[in-house]
């Protein structure tokens, strides 16, 4: 890039400038105000290599291509997080950054100068005038001034939350059992997706008809971190947990019928609706999930958080918001697409919001699992002592945001109807080196290795990654295994050649999946896991089940994995009853082969290869039928083999774990399987 201030482009003393003009000398300030930002941020060594490069002659201005200069942030910087979201290598033209699209023309006014979403096309699109657009110029403010202003504004904003425990009760709730809901929910959900921005809502919980905060918003909260409470009283009966947070489900119901909110789109109700999606699903209420989300996916083209908010309307929180709820919105939308095998709601070409996010106020807070206090350490399930770690959530989240366009590719090239061998084949390297290429590139802060050996020193602590760091590594291996899988054994893309590294890479994978959720147990028990890790945890046991059926090796290592796994799914299963649905799929598959008969005699985990040498593909392809009409069929196949290959040709589509079980007592009817060739439709 070149940037220099010509002497055409100065305007003349006493002539009226052009907006052609002014156009143009905004772009030279922004292009110098971005260079001398990044010289501020650059090494020593770096900073004097580009102004050496720069040429300054008469009042022409020359500065270097530093687009693709890759510096060490200073100290001080590195403290507070960096602005800019990790770059994915190698990077094609495809996944050129959001930012650099101007969406200019695609804005439109309505009469009184209010920006509108209505594109060209539309019959209600009012192109902005130029005294009108130059009236939506972005705020003459530094990253840095801005960065500032909004930590400064969440320290207060933190310190001010004791008035709200001076509140007779919130919405009829009482304040404390609200605030230890809205405690739970800044510790667990919160810092997975950056969609509740905490220091505007609990600023606006205190006044009426706040625009961030809603009586919507909140009973959306309650109901959804409520199942990770143990009091009873969030239980409409005591006796049965399925009626956790029922009164709050209810009332979100209600709120959503009475206020008319379907027609009336805003923020918080985006928000809530997001959430409510995301916690149906993990109950098992798939298409009210799927509804709700789609209603806040339809409300957020409606609001124009697609396209990134500019100009004096917005303020500097404003614009932080928006573009938190529009990330944390697509990648709810892309983990849903994923969880119930549909088509996702935006696409990427849609995407025209920056991953900048300002706020690093929480960046460096340190992670330590909320305890109730009403619930001393004491009654509580003992868990290991361990140093509490950073929860770099802004930091977690922009890789989030990267790696959930990776997510909407591989839906759209090997998962939507219609995908084609060979068309699919040709994005299988070029989707795995972006895949790689992110993890390469990942901050060395949230970088996560996995191991299987988890055995420590009797009383030292020990530091584990926070839990939105080993979400987020749960889904990267999930995304490889559902890359490569889909060509091999009983892949729906399979070919006759079947690469043994796609196999390897999948089992590898799996196996750090479980390693995973093995951390998080250890870590912060898996009752208070989220579902996307169980999304994790069942894309894994696809994977172990067909290992263990195949019998890789004699030491009965994949079935260690596969059990492990399952134990992992029967525990956030306590909180996500929905997850019982995927786990009794990988149930059935393992009493196909009677798996489920099997006594594995490995008790020491220390024992098991985490990485495979080699491994008997031949095993693995002679368990599924063949998609080739000219091989031949081994009729000498053992019976359990020939039960795996009935219910494979009847399997759901790999990564679908919303498949409709036989009757709901399917694992019952599995455990007591007495040898016969019937298997129970799906």
């Amino acid at each position: 890039m070149s940037g220099h201030v010509a002497q055409s482009a100065l305007i003349r003393i006493g002539s009226a400038p052009t907006f052609a003009q002014i156009e143009k000398l905004q772009g030279e300030i922004a292009r110098f105000k971005a260079f001398i930002s990044f010289l501020k941020q650059s090494s020593t060594q770096a900073r004097a290599k580009l102004l050496e490069e720069t040429e300054i002659n008469g009042s022409q201005v020359s500065i270097p291509d530093w687009s693709k200069t890759k510096v060490r942030p200073n100290a001080s910087e590195e403290a507070l997080g960096s602005l800019q979201p990790p770059s994915v290598s190698p990077r094609s033209a495809s996944d050129s950054s959001d930012d650099e699209n101007d969406v200019a023309p695609f804005v439109s006014l309505d009469d009184t100068g209010n920006p509108s979403t209505f594109g060209l096309s539309s019959a209600f699109h009012c192109p902005a005038s130029k005294e009108q657009a130059l009236s939506r110029l972005p705020h003459p403010v530094t990253p840095d001034y801005a960065r500032h202003e909004l930590v400064a504004n969440a320290a207060l904003q933190r310190q001010r939350e004791y008035n709200i425990a001076q509140l007779p009760d919130i919405d009829g709730v009482p304040t404390e059992l609200a605030m230890h809901l809205l405690d739970l929910h800044w510790t667990r959900q919160h810092h997975t997706f950056l969609l509740t921005y905490r220091p505007a809502i609990m600023a606006n919980l205190l006044q009426e008809n706040g625009p961030y905060c809603s009586k919507f918003l909140l009973n959306a909260i309650f109901a959804c971190s409520s199942k990770f409470s143990q009091r009873l009283e969030v239980r409409d009966d005591p006796g049965d947990s399925m009626t956790t947070g029922q009164r709050f489900f209810q009332r979100c119901d209600e709120l959503l019928a009475q206020d008319s909110l379907f027609l009336r789109p805003s923020i918080p109700t985006v928000i809530g609706l997001l959430l409510l999606g995301s916690t149906y699903n993990a109950r098992g209420e798939t298409s009210k999930g799927w509804l709700f989300t789609g209603y806040a996916l339809r409300m957020v083209y409606d609001l124009g958080l697609h396209i990134d908010p500019k100009g004096p309307k917005y303020t500097l929180e404003d614009m932080e918001i928006r573009r938190r709820v529009f990330w944390g919105a697509f990648i709810c939308d892309k983990l849903q697409s994923l969880y119930l095998g549909r088509p996702v709601g935006i696409g990427l070409r849609d995407c025209h919001v920056s991953r900048w996010f300002l706020d690093v106020y929480e960046e460096e807070e340190l992670y330590l699992p909320y305890l109730d206090p009403k619930f001393p350490p004491a009654s509580t399930p003992s868990i290991p002592p361990r140093l509490p770690s950073p929860i770099h959530s802004v930091t977690t989240f922009q890789s989030f945001c990267l790696l959930s366009r990776i997510m909407t590719k591989i839906i759209n090239r090997l998962y939507v109807v219609g995908a084609k061998l060979s068309r699919a084949h040709k994005s299988l390297q070029v989707i795995d080196n972006t895949l790689q290429g992110w993890k390469r590139n990942l901050p060395e802060k949230i970088d996560y290795e996995p191991t299987v050996a988890l055995s420590q020193d009797e009383g030292v602590p020990i530091r584990y990654p926070p839990p939105n760091v080993l979400n987020l590594h749960g889904i990267y291996y999930s995304l490889i295994i559902l890359l490569h899988r889909p060509f091999i054994a009983d892949g729906h893309l399979r070919s006759t050649g079947t690469p043994a590294s796609s196999w390897e890479r999948c089992t590898t994978a799996a196996r750090c999946i479980t390693s995973i959720a093995l951390a998080y147990k250890a870590a912060y028990r898996l009752e208070a896991a989220p579902y996307l890790l169980s999304y994790a945890l069942y894309v894994a046991c696809t994977i172990h089940v067909r290992n263990a059926a195949a019998g890789t090796n004699g030491t009965g290592q994949e079935y260690f994995f596969l059990m492990e796994s399952l134990q992992c799914l029967d525990d956030i299963s306590q909180a996500n009853p929905g997850v019982r649905t995927p786990a009794n799929i990988i149930r059935r598959l393992m009493a196909a082969t009677r798996l489920d008969r099997i006594d594995t005699g490995i008790q020491n985990t220390s024992s098991i290869d985490f990485h495979l040498s080699s491994i008997d593909l031949d095993a693995i392809l002679n368990m599924f039928p063949s998609k080739d009409p000219n091989d031949a069929i081994d009729h000498n196949t053992s019976t359990s083999m020939n039960m795996f290959e009935q219910f494979v040709a009847v399997d759901p589509l790999f990564g679908l774990m919303n498949a409709r079980l036989h009757t709901p007592s399917d694992v019952a009817d599995f455990a007591s399987l007495d040898g016969s060739n019937t298997i129970p439709e799906v």
